[in-house]
């Protein structure tokens, strides 16, 4: 899709991504983005969801392109506010356990023809991997003028949220629940500066010493059953998580279909093997790992009295049973 040069530009920063270096080095970064985007606006995040409620203000007013910096759980919460916030009771259920979809589910843009722009500077950096921004904070900037956006997937997930209540998430990335769920949870109470690679190792070693497999039942399209004790369940619309993880080799952003990746009944070994194993995609040899394409997924507990969490773009929101969907191609991005 083509587009001018410079459209009308509001940042949306989060000074404590990255243990705070978006704060620290500020002038910088402003300093860079002027150079390339003229006519820009910015605003700090102030906390959680407020990065949300910016975009929706920013798009309302008439802002063309709404740029994120931060890490993927900032980007997250301005995806999430390219869209009208959803009544989750207008179109799910709860039903024997289940999550089901009474209606097709819809997405309500704000300004449809609004582009989403990413420098990306946070802890895991997983959705950078998937677009290829690789170089830096400069060289992702400089993506930002491009005459050319693509159009992306974006995924939606409802779920059960701490109050249980239904609630729906939507997303870029990846959404899955299990073992990931647990890191989630471990990983958003550490201090980031660590780095996205060692805060999600550390999570992922507190998570193995108190975790035990969970038996799940999901079904996928409305036909395919999967059942039994797994480790993840994984619904992938790009291809990397949990700082740097390359689970789901192939997945596409813009085919309007999950990876849905299913790591079964692992031992401890397994667990252990699978750290030297993912990141190159080496995982999926193993047998008990399997994967399938779907663009929709629903997904329950076995035992309807155990918390199982679901995590969302790094984010830990809520908890199984769970439906995922994709709506196909249905954001423009610059990157």
């Amino acid at each position: 899709m083509g587009s001018t040069l410079h459209d009308r530009t509001f940042v949306i920063a989060n000074p404590t991504a990255a243990a705070g270096r978006v704060k620290r080095e500020w002038d910088w970064i402003e300093r860079l983005l002027r150079a390339r985007i003229p006519e820009l606006e910015t605003a700090f995040t102030e906390g959680p969801a407020h990065a949300t409620l910016l975009t929706r203000e920013a798009l309302r007013d008439g802002w063309e392109m709404i740029v994120c910096v931060g890490g993927d759980g900032t980007l997250n919460e301005v995806v999430n506010g390219f869209f009208e916030a959803p009544d989750p009771d207008a179109t799910y259920r709860r039903q024997h356990g289940w999550i089901r979809a009474e209606r097709t589910p819809s997405l309500a843009p704000i300004r449809e023809e609004a582009v989403l722009g990413f420098v990306p500077i946070g802890t895991g950096g997983d959705f950078r991997r998937s677009i290829g921004l690789m170089g830096g904070i400069r060289e992702s900037i400089e993506h930002l003028d491009n005459r050319e956006t693509r159009p992306v997937d974006v995924g939606e997930m409802a779920f059960i949220d701490a109050n249980g209540d239904l609630s729906i998430r939507y997303f870029l990335n990846i959404a899955s629940t299990g073992f990931s769920g647990r890191v989630g949870e471990a990983t958003n109470r550490m201090w980031k500066g660590l780095g996205g690679t060692t805060s999600f190792l550390l999570g992922s070693a507190w998570a193995y010493l108190n975790w035990q497999n969970v038996e799940l039942e999901a079904i996928l399209d409305d036909t395919l059953e999967l059942s039994g004790e797994m480790f993840n369940l994984i619904a992938a619309n790009g291809e990397f998580f949990g700082g740097g993880m390359w689970v789901a080799p192939g997945a596409e952003l813009d085919d309007g279909q999950f990876q849905i990746v299913e790591m079964g009944d692992l031992s401890k070994m397994e667990v252990l093997n699978l750290g030297t194993q993912i990141y190159t995609g080496r995982h999926l040899a193993n047998a008990k790992n399997r994967r399938y394409t779907a663009n929709r997924m629903a997904a329950r507990t076995a035992d309807p009295d155990e918390r199982v969490p679901v995590e969302v773009d790094g984010e830990t929101p809520g908890y199984l049973p769970g439906y995922w969907t994709i709506h196909g191609r249905s954001l423009q991005m610059r990157f």
